[in-house]
């Protein structure tokens, strides 16, 4: 680029920020609008009965990454063809019976928000999609129920002509996506967990960025960048998986790093031995010790490097992961000759590594731009990842509940009017309800919906009645498009700008002539704003949701894990009645734990949560706490209870167990508190414990239970 395009370039984008444009979405969304304008063109051209849908599909589908907008039209497509196939199956089955139209809506728009609530990434978007689709035919449609044939394939036929006027256009100019700056990220935060790691094998304090909470804070981060990293590209799905994994155990090291500074901080249990880092030092000679700090410390380097597309960097990544697991096989070889067992922490540091490598792969070939993805890592097993239940049960109970009031007073009046609003409401309903402030969305989206409504009805007033003939009317919307673009990038209106546009393409259907007076025109602009106003009252009545009540949901799901998992193991019975393989799966607790306390984590920094600084400790507990647990399960499993001092320890784990599930299941109490608490301690002086379990025993009642007491009673 010359000096003269450089400095013209600088000028118009100093020009266009001084106006208060976000200059790198104007290019995006104007080409956006402008694909709008040519699926409406098409699909009026090719005689579709609802041109202006094809316009809203455009703008749907569209996304600034080439994966992302490949990945979003395929879940626009499919999304309607399933809402399509149920509507017509709805109508074929209701016979023109409006209460059974009503009902079946209302199901199926519950059954769309509680499957929605549940995915990830666009599975969440195609899922919603097919909800209101359904909602779109069966509410618009007129007429008899052998007709909604056409009706059906007029939407199909529209869907598919604006996904395609999208592909074509943006796949031209959209970037693909940056793979290095996910990979940079999650190499830095993996570089502070390692680091961490080399200053608890040195004995030393913790680095700068090494606290538990800061660690906790910078994996956060990565994981929600993976919410859509996947999109689009297999290769991508591949590195997605990596990194789960990478976190997984990441998360690990870091609670081993966590649980060392809490043993040596605790005056009380100071004293026991915990088999952590903490213990190397009388283990293993002062030389490996500092020989694997020395391997850390340069896989850290190699790691902090900026991510490169050349096979150079990878092998000298590689080579540095390499010795740290030479290393680390070094100590752990020193110790079992000694016939003594592996800390965790050194066990989670050589889990990770061994992760490492294998995520190595992926990434390397995500970053060459490489389709041979045999090469990868492929896990059978999936990393359980949080899914919240508690939001998609009420999501379905606020959508389907809203729907079926709304559908009674429409098969009750029959007024088209009011199916109308029900199309807008459904589509807030569904759409909103995975947001995590959906209630807070709706007054953006109102404020969008009035500015496409008064933007349609400028163009139906003063613009369209100059109109000679069907095609200029078309041509007509141009202007208005772009508008809608520029307002898509603007400051001022980012926020619900999508909504601009969709309200003004719903309502700019070109019909010549135009004989609908301006009243009719206003109601039908009120019928659509209606929908997010209506939304905003149910969404604040109605199982409120916002972004604190989330976190606190999410919370709550993480203690209520603890009784429940005391009951599972007070359910397996007696020792004696045990089978083999009980307590089976421990493991995949832990994976679910670890991936929800990262979305907790990051939802509290997002939203500055003054209490946040608790949820590392929170996180500590539980994971400590259920560990204990099953350790002392898995003690009780080995033990014969052959001597009354043994049976004396197994009744008082049982003891301890259900007072435990009485202390998670009722409300916050002292008295429950106290009780637990006296009941784990009196466990842990049993002589019969080895002196580690007993230790942890003894910690769940000094720690962990006054810990998530604090919790409970926050979240009330």
């Amino acid at each position: 680029m010359s000096a003269l395009e450089e400095a013209t370039q600088s000028w118009w984008m100093r020009a266009g920020t001084a106006l208060g444009f976000h200059v790198p979405v104007v290019a995006f969304a104007l080409r956006t609008a402008f694909a709008a304008f040519v699926a409406l063109l098409i699909a009026y051209a090719v005689g579709l009965e609802h041109p202006h849908w094809a316009a809203m599909s455009a703008w749907a589908s569209s996304q600034p990454m080439r994966e992302h907008l490949l990945s979003r039209s395929i879940y626009r497509f499919g999304g309607s063809v399933v809402g399509v196939v149920f509507a017509i199956a709805l109508v074929l089955v209701a016979q023109d019976s409006l209460w059974v139209l009503a009902i079946g809506l209302a199901m199926w728009g519950a059954l769309c928000a509680f499957l929605g609530n549940l995915q990830r990434g666009y599975m969440v978007y195609g899922c919603m999609l097919a909800g209101y689709s359904a909602a779109m035919v069966v509410l618009l449609h007129h007429g008899p129920a052998d007709s909604v044939w056409p009706f059906a394939w007029d939407r199909m036929f529209t869907v598919i002509t604006g996904v395609a006027a999208a592909l074509c256009i943006s796949w031209c100019f959209a970037p693909r996506r940056k793979a290095a700056v996910l990979i940079a990220q999650s190499r830095a935060a993996l570089a502070g967990v390692l680091q961490a790691a080399a200053a608890g094998l040195r004995q030393q304090p913790m680095p700068e960025g090494g606290d538990y909470a800061q660690l906790l804070s910078r994996l956060a981060a990565v994981e929600e960048l993976l919410e859509l990293y996947p999109e689009g590209s297999r290769t991508a799905r591949n590195t997605s998986k990596a990194m789960h994994w990478q976190q997984h155990y990441a998360l690990e090291l870091v609670y081993q790093l966590g649980q060392i500074r809490s043993v040596q901080g605790g005056a009380d249990i100071a004293k026991e031995r915990v088999w952590t880092f903490a213990a190397l030092a009388e283990e293993q000679p002062v030389a490996l010790q500092w020989s694997l700090a020395k391997a850390l410390d340069e896989l850290v380097a190699a790691l902090q490097a900026e991510p490169l597309q050349q096979a150079a960097q990878t092998m000298a990544l590689s080579q540095a992961l390499r010795h740290a697991i030479v290393a680390c096989e070094d100590v752990v070889a020193g110790i079992q000759a000694q016939e003594k067992q592996v800390q965790p922490g050194i066990n989670a540091l050589y889990l990770l590594l061994q992760e490492m490598r294998r995520g190595l792969h992926a990434e390397a070939l995500d970053l060459l731009g490489s389709t041979d993805t045999h090469k990868s890592d492929r896990r059978a097993e999936p990393l359980p990842l949080h899914r919240d239940w508690v939001g998609a049960r009420e999501a379905a109970v606020r959508a389907g509940g809203t729907l079926l009031v709304f559908g009674v007073v429409w098969a009750w009046t029959q007024a088209s009017i009011v199916a109308f609003g029900m199309l807008g409401l459904s589509v807030m309903l569904l759409v909103f309800s995975a947001f995590e402030s959906p209630g807070r969305t709706m007054a953006f989206v109102l404020r969008g919906q009035l500015i496409g409504a008064a933007l349609a009805l400028l163009c139906q007033a003063l613009i369209w009645p100059l109109a000679q003939s069907a095609w200029q009317m078309v041509w007509m919307v141009l202007p208005f498009a772009l508008i809608g673009g520029l307002l898509f990038a603007h400051k001022r209106t980012a926020a619900g700008a999508m909504d601009i546009n969709m309200a003004m393409f719903i309502l700019l259907a070109p019909v010549f002539p135009d004989t609908a007076s301006l009243g009719k025109h206003l109601s039908m602009a009120l019928a659509v704003v209606s929908g997010p106003a209506l939304a905003w009252v149910v969404y604040r009545w109605v199982y409120p949701t916002n972004a604190q009540r989330r976190m606190q949901t999410l919370a709550r799901m993480m203690v209520q894990e603890v009784p429940a998992m005391a009951q599972r193991l007070l359910q397996e019975g007696k020792p004696s009645l045990w089978t083999e393989g009980a307590g089976a799966g421990s493991s995949l607790w832990q994976a679910q734990l670890h991936h929800r306390l990262l979305r907790l984590v990051r939802w509290a920094d997002k939203t500055r949560l003054p209490g946040r600084v608790k949820l590392p400790r929170m996180g500590l507990s539980l994971r400590a706490m259920q560990t204990a647990m099953l350790q002392l399960q898995q003690w009780r499993k080995a033990t014969i209870l052959a001597t009354p001092a043994l049976r004396r320890t197994e009744r008082l784990a049982e003891v301890a167990l259900y007072r435990t599930v009485e202390w998670g299941k009722a409300a916050p109490s002292a008295a429950l508190s106290s009780k637990a608490q006296a009941a784990w301690e009196r466990l842990a002086q049993q002589p019969t414990l080895p002196a580690v379990l007993a230790a942890q025993l003894l910690r769940i009642a000094q720690r962990d239970i006054p810990e998530l007491d604090a919790v409970r009673q926050a979240l009330r």
